[in-house]
C-alpha cells in the first residue's frame, strides 16, 4: 500500500535584517519538493531583506514596524492556507530532508507540533559558538520523543491548532524569548508534541560571551523563570532534568573547588579531598554532556567548556532564584 504523501505546507520565514545569510537559508529551503507555500515576513527591515526575498521567488509580507519573532510569525501564519506551518528561522540552514520529513510526521493527524535541533557542525568555528550550538543540539538529542517542548527554529505546527490557542503570545514575548516553549505548553492541550533528532538545522550565528550570557540570562532563564513560577513550567526534561537542576545548584561549589585546585590557591593539602568530589559529582551529573563535547572537540574544549558550563548553570540559577524570590505573577481573573 502506497501512503499519502503528507499535508501541504507552508513555510513561513521571520526575517529581520536577513540579508547575509537569506541565500543560504531561505534558497536551501526552497530548493526541497513539498512547499506549498513560502512566506517570508519581513518585520522592519532596512538591509534589503524582502526585496532580496522576493528576487528569490518567495512572498514577502512586510509588516511596516518592529516586531518581535512571535508577532511576525502570528502574522504569516494568518496569511497561508496550508495545513501545516513549518517555521525556519533566517539564520538557520535546513537539512536536505527536512521538508519530506514534516510531511512524513503530519500523516498523523493527531499531531499538534513537531521540533527539530541544530546539527552539531556549526561553521562558527570559536569557543562560544561551539559551545551554544553542541549544547543545544545534545539536549535535543537526549530530550523525550514524545510530550516534547516547541522549538520554532525549526519546527512545524498543525495551523488549526495554531490557531485554536490564539498563536504566540506576542504581548508577553514582544523579543526572542521563549514564546515557542509556552505555545507548545498549550497546543500540548489539544494534540501530540513530538521531537524529532534527526529534522536538523545549520546555525549560522557568531555567538560571543556577551551573546550567549545576555541570551541565556534575558531570553531564557528569566522568562522560563517566570513561567515556572506562574505554573505554566515545562517538565522535566531539556536543561530542566533532574540531574540538571541539581547540577545548577552545584555549580557554585564547583567554582569554589577549581579556584581552590588552581595554581594560585594556596590551601592545606588535607582539605583537597573535598574540591575533588565535589567536582566529581558534577562530571557525574554533566556526564552525557562532557563525554559528547569531548568526542566531537578534544579534550582541551571540553575542559573549558565543562568551566564555561558551570558558569552558565550559575548565573541560570540565579536568575531562577532572584525570580522565585520577588516576582508575583498577577492573578488570572476567573471567568465565573
Amino acid at each position: 500500500m502506497i501512503e499519502a504523501p503528507g499535508p501541504d505546507i507552508a513555510l513561513v520565514m521571520p526575517a529581520y535584517n536577513a540579508a547575509r545569510h537569506l541565500d543560504r537559508s531561505l534558497g536551501r529551503v526552497m530548493a526541497q519538493e513539498g512547499l506549498a507555500e513560502v512566506l517570508v515576513v519581513d518585520p522592519g527591515s532596512d538591509d534589503g531583506t524582502p526585496e532580496l526575498a522576493e528576487k528569490l521567488g518567495a512572498r514577502v509580507l512586510r509588516l511596516g514596524h518592529r516586531a518581535g519573532p512571535a508577532e511576525a510569525r502570528n502574522a504569516g501564519v494568518a496569511q497561508v492556507r496550508s495545513p501545516v506551518v513549518l517555521f525556519v528561522d533566517s539564520d538557520c540552514v535546513v537539512a536536505d530532508d527536512v521538508v519530506e520529513r514534516v510531511r512524513a510526521a503530519f500523516r498523523d493527524e493527531t499531531l499538534a507540533t513537531l521540533t527539530g535541533s541544530y546539527c552539531d557542525e556549526p561553521p562558527e568555528r570559536n569557543f562560544f559558538s561551539l559551545y551554544m550550538n553542541l549544547r543545544h543540539h545534545h539536549t535535543h538529542q537526549i530530550a523525550r520523543r514524545e510530550n516534547a517542548t516547541f522549538w520554532a527554529g525549526c519546527g512545524a505546527v498543525r495551523r488549526s491548532f495554531f490557531e485554536a490557542v490564539g498563536g504566540f503570545d506576542a504581548e508577553r514575548f514582544p523579543r526572542p524569548m521563549v514564546e515557542d516553549i509556552e505555545l507548545g505548553l498549550r497546543l500540548r492541550e489539544l494534540g501530540a508534541t513530538r521531537l524529532d533528532p534527526e529534522l536538523q538545522v545549520t546555525h549560522l550565528k557568531h555567538w560571543s560571551m556577551l551573546d550567549v550570557i545576555r541570551t541565556d540570562v534575558l531570553c531564557r532563564a528569566l522568562p522560563w523563570s517566570k513561567l515556572i513560577v506562574e505554573g505554566e513550567g515545562p517538565p522535566d526534561d531539556l536543561n530542566l532534568r533532574l540531574s540538571q537542576r541539581l547540577a545548577a545548584a552545584l555549580a557554585p561549589l564547583v567554582l569554589l573547588a577549581l579556584l581552590a585546585l588552581s595554581p594560585i590557591a594556596v590551601v592545606d593539602a588535607r582539605w583537597l579531598v573535598l574540591p575533588f568530589l565535589v567536582i566529581a559529582l558534577s562530571v557525574v551529573l554533566n556526564g552525557g554532556l562532557l563525554a559528547f563535547f569531548l568526542q566531537r572537540r578534544g579534550p582541551l574544549f571540553a575542559l573549558g567548556a565543562f568551566v564555561f558550563h558551570q558558569i552558565h548553570l550559575l548565573y541560570s540559577a540565579a536568575t531562577y532564584a532572584l525570580v522565585a524570590l520577588f516576582y508575583r505573577p498577577k492573578r488570572k481573573e476567573s471567568l465565573a
